[in-house]
């Protein structure tokens, strides 16, 4: 059998590239790329703890393992400045050597606020305070777990408050509801006419406030997280039960001026 031709050859290799080249080509003539591999789809991986958030947008994180952890503070005024914060808990170690990693049952750290300000970590059991501003002044410390979460149950953080007094002069505080009263306040332009006062209650006191104003609003009443609505003519009023020890700040909801503190405790 006789070789073919290198002509033939040629022409036959290059007729299979053109089909190759026509089989490949887009629309355009343009020799389409291969299909790209579909990326995998990201799980969730699943936690024994469920996370949300609260009305102050920290992370809450649901104990629900036994025993339930508790904290308890007491202060104490330190004869030269300030105030030593003594913090007791029960089902709770801490350990800052595992601070900003993946939590654990049962151990973490925790932080302190003064007058609702967040102060810093605290990783013992007493810590000193320089309050030196006469007056009353509010401490919080709540349970975080490793990863800076707020220990919660049910949604309540597991934390623990106290007013602490700072000897010498400070603005006057109100008492409020002597004889069964009611506080007043009256806004004008969303401002109280009367100045920012602050009130002070007993913890498990019945507390009512009627808001009266030039302007439609509403009266927010923080940590409680009450709101109650007023116009020109149409005063408002809110009662509730002030079970909850602290200052709170209380506005104008939607102009955002603060118009009077309320002390429990």
């Amino acid at each position: 059998m006789s070789s073919s031709s290198p002509a033939r050859t040629l022409i036959g290799l290059l007729c299979a590239l053109g089909l190759l080249l026509a089989a490949c080509g887009n629309d355009d003539g343009a020799v389409s790329p291969p299909p790209a591999e579909e990326p995998e789809t990201a799980t969730d991986h699943d936690h024994s703890h469920d996370h949300d958030h609260d009305h102050d947008h920290a992370t809450l994180m649901e104990v629900d393992y036994e025993p339930v952890p508790t904290i308890e503070i007491a202060t104490h005024l330190d004869p030269m400045s300030g105030v030593n914060l003594e913090v007791t808990t029960t089902g709770f170690t801490l350990a800052p050597e595992r601070a900003s990693t993946d939590p654990v049952d049962g151990e973490g750290h925790m932080h302190i606020y003064l007058d609702g300000v967040k102060l810093r970590r605290l990783y013992g059991h007493w810590a000193h305070l320089d309050i030196t501003e006469p007056g009353d002044h509010e401490i919080r410390v709540e349970l975080s777990a490793n990863n800076h979460a707020v220990l919660a149950v049910n949604g309540d953080k597991l934390d623990a408050t106290a007013v602490v007094t700072i000897p010498g002069d400070a603005e006057p505080v109100a008492a409020a509801q002597e004889g069964g009263g009611a506080i007043e306040l009256e806004l004008a332009d969303g401002k109280p006419v009367e100045g920012v006062k602050r009130y002070r209650v007993g913890a498990g006191d019945t507390v009512s406030i009627v808001v009266a104003g030039d302007t439609a609003d509403e009266l927010h009443i923080h940590g409680y997280d009450l709101v109650v609505e007023f116009s020109p003519g149409q005063p408002g009023t809110i009662t509730f039960e002030a079970d909850i020890p602290g200052i709170f700040e209380v506005e104008s909801h939607h102009r955002g001026d603060l118009v009077m503190e309320l002390q429990v405790g």
